[in-house]
């Protein structure tokens, strides 16, 4: 998976990824789980076009 994930001022977090159908389906299922100290109320998904030269995975921003 290639894309990232950063924490919004709102409190909520956003992610971009791309991936193989399956992948992103794990990504999918992980996400509605979140880890243990997080309360996941909704997560929304949007298809969006390739982005190109993305094949890294990172965190943006701080805690």
């Amino acid at each position: 998976i290639s894309g990232w994930v950063r924490n919004n001022s709102d409190g909520s977090v956003e992610v971009l990824a791309q991936g193989t159908r399956e992948q992103l389906l794990g990504l999918r299922s992980r996400l509605r789980q979140g880890p243990r100290a997080a309360r996941v109320d909704d997560v929304e998904e949007f298809e969006a076009k390739p982005v190109s030269g993305l094949n890294t995975f990172r965190i943006e921003g701080a805690w």
